[in-house]
């Protein structure tokens, strides 16, 4: 069966979703790509372990071209990136290896590992797309007060690098890498909404241009370990990967276009919930 589906001539249908998850990252920049491994594994029945491969493999090219225009606008802070890779990468090499060698020993079973786990990382997906505005406001309101009260207490300019900010965050970005890397070398979903939340809380002076950008970067690095691990094991599906580029580039550029349109309260929602039912069908 495997066999016979991956020398299938693949229809224009690939190329239409690739449009419409393009159209929904550059609408909402983020949630959007989580629904690509659903909509193969769901609707063209792709074996669980190739959507995998095939979705990293087509993010990783997505994620390499929002790091050029990252870099071109100087939004990316290098320092952060590779606190988070130098846990997120060794993770979804982990992770990757891990699930290559429940499949090569156990076979089938690796799919219903990597369906229910895709099933629970779209639901926290799904939470944290809700709560993320209230969550960065929130953040935001801090950031203010503690600055505010830095310059009335003159510390502003003076104020050293506390032990927390020389020591353990960089341990604590590099864990919370970590943890990111291995869902996504296991499920290829959640590195964007999971990663900026997470920065936020660890690096609140960092402004929202720092912190996508800072994630678009650093979501190559994990997502380009991933798929490399992904290709050595031969679970990418180029065809696949090709007619979903060939739809999500105009896709990704439309979206951007229509985003100052279509209010993000009103997409975010909407997102979450389709991410919910796909992750609790899944499971």
């Amino acid at each position: 069966y495997k066999r016979q589906l991956w020398r299938c001539p693949l229809d224009y249908r690939i190329s239409i979703v690739g449009l419409f998850i393009g159209f929904l990252i550059g609408l909402t920049g983020m949630g959007g790509g989580s629904l690509l491994a659903p909509i193969m594994i769901l609707i063209f029945r792709v074996p669980p372990v190739w959507a995998v491969g095939t979705d990293l493999a087509y993010s990783t090219v997505t994620k390499a071209l929002g790091s050029i225009i990252h870099f071109r606008q100087k939004s990316v802070n290098f320092k952060v990136a590779l606190w988070l890779a130098c846990g997120s990468v060794p993770a979804t090499v982990l992770s990757v290896t891990l699930v290559q060698y429940i499949r090569k020993h156990y076979g089938d079973a690796v799919n219903g590992v990597i369906i229910h786990a895709i099933g629970f990382t779209l639901l926290l997906v799904a939470v944290l797309l809700v709560l993320k505005p209230f969550i960065m406001r929130y953040l935001d309101r801090k950031n203010a007060e503690t600055r505010k009260q830095e310059l009335m207490d003159g510390t502003a300019v003076i104020k050293q690098p506390s032990r927390w900010e020389k020591y353990y965050r960089p341990l604590a970005t590099a864990l919370v890498g970590a943890f990111v890397g291995f869902l996504v070398g296991l499920t290829s979903v959640g590195s964007g909404t999971l990663i900026i939340v997470s920065m936020a809380f660890l690096f609140p002076r960092l402004t929202s241009r720092e912190l996508v950008g800072t994630d678009v970067f650093q979501a190559f690095m994990l997502l380009a370990a991933g798929a490399i691990t992904y290709f050595v094991s031969g679970t990418i599906n180029w065809t696949l990967v090709g007619l979903l580029l060939i739809g999500s580039l105009p896709g990704v550029y439309m979206g951007s276009k229509l985003s100052k349109f279509i209010p993000d309260q009103y997409m975010r929602p909407v997102l979450a919930t389709v991410l919910a039912i796909s992750g609790w069908k899944l499971i």
